[in-house]
């Protein structure tokens, strides 16, 4: 076993009443056994915590002989892998000065920059052409008025919080004869089912359920089986040692019948994804579904990086609609890996894990100074 001659700092965002006093602990214990052998040492810290003048941070590191978590004072690390996790609009704000000093550190380089919200991929991803006919029409929803302006455009609406994650604050509005249905869950993550009787009572409804928060607007799509759960393909790509994108695994989320999301937050459960399609659709269709699905793998990490600058991993999430068309629903920087826990692909999730410590070895290694 080679020593240590590389630090590696996480950082996350501060949860003050976890030991350790953030998110990922299990998650960061794998990345710190994958990183031992190749010499690379695991710290993680909150990017608020930094001590600039001294260039130093108060940090935790996980001790594997004696599998308890230490906190020391460390050197700044060089090379940065972020797992910040954002509560809402307000958590992002305070951390934002922060991640961005980092960012422009000269001595500092990020394993990947970590994406802005929905609309800023949508609109990257649609400068691709052979990309446009996987993409649901995209639009700001400026004010709640255009709730209206985007009925008339598509009979049925599905808005999310341009920042949000974990199918939080989704609802769907579709009008059926002289009512308005609207269902979806709430900021708090649970779920709702309405029935609104006039325009007037939508926008009402609107105005409190959206708030503050950035929201987006799309086409209601019907990506739910034929007994009407709702689906979506978790895929995840990453870039392996040499940096060339990689597809690890895929999977499929699916979600209870009357819910509009298929998040394993909002309680669905996960499969294979291979399984999962033989069994919904004819073989042919699903040929041409997995045939889209390489394509997105390769294309949508490229175009991506491409305007925005170096990734290291993104979760590519994908629904089909009921005549097998592929559509791209989100791409998040910061993918979780629990999804293969659930269907058990244990060697994909140790892949997942050790990807991200091998381009990290990659980095280091054409880092000035050879030590990091």
């Amino acid at each position: 076993m080679r020593p240590t001659t590389y630090t590696l700092g996480v950082i996350t965002c501060r949860i003050a009443k976890k030991f350790p006093p953030f998110l990922e602990t299990e998650y960061i214990k794998s990345l710190t056994r994958e990183g031992k052998p190749l010499g690379i040492r695991l710290i993680t810290f909150n990017p608020m915590d930094v001590d600039w003048t001294r260039r130093k941070v108060t940090a935790w590191s996980y001790d594997l002989p004696t599998d308890k978590w230490l906190k020391e004072e460390h050197p700044l690390p060089r090379l940065i892998y972020d797992r910040c996790y954002y509560l809402d609009s307000r958590q992002y704000l305070a951390y934002k000065p922060h991640i961005s000093r980092m960012n422009q550190d000269p001595n500092i380089l990020f394993l990947g920059k970590a994406l802005g919200g929905k609309l800023q991929t949508y609109k990257m991803l649609q400068q691709e052409p052979s990309l446009r006919p996987y993409l649901p029409p995209t639009q700001k929803l400026q004010n709640t008025q255009e709730l209206l302006s985007a009925l008339r455009s598509h009979s049925s609406i599905l808005i999310k919080p341009n920042g949000g994650s974990h199918g939080r604050g989704v609802a769907a509005i579709i009008p059926e004869g002289n009512i308005i249905r609207v269902w979806g869950r709430s900021k708090a993550n649970r779920r709702f089912h309405i029935k609104l009787h006039s325009t007037k009572t939508l926008l009402l409804w609107a105005r409190r359920f959206i708030g503050n928060t950035r929201y987006i607007v799309q086409p209601y799509l019907n990506l739910t089986t034929s007994d009407g759960r709702p689906f979506d393909i978790r895929i995840l790509v990453q870039k392996d040692r040499s940096g060339t994108w990689t597809t690890t695994g895929m999977a499929v989320r699916s979600g209870n019948r009357n819910s509009l999301t298929s998040n394993l937050h909002g309680g669905g459960r996960a499969e294979q994804a291979q399984s999962f399609l033989s069994k919904n659709f004819p073989p042919n269709k699903v040929s041409e579904i997995m045939d889209a699905i390489r394509f997105l793998s390769i294309h949508v990490p490229k175009q991506i990086e491409s305007q925005h600058g170096r990734l290291l991993e993104l979760g590519l999430d994908v629904g089909i609609d009921r005549r097998g068309h592929v559509w791209v629903l989100e791409a998040n920087s910061k993918p979780g890996r629990s999804v293969f826990l659930m269907t058990g692909e244990k060697e994909t999730r140790m892949r997942s894990i050790q990807l991200p410590i091998q381009y990290a070895l990659t980095l280091f290694r054409s880092l000035t100074g050879g030590s990091v």
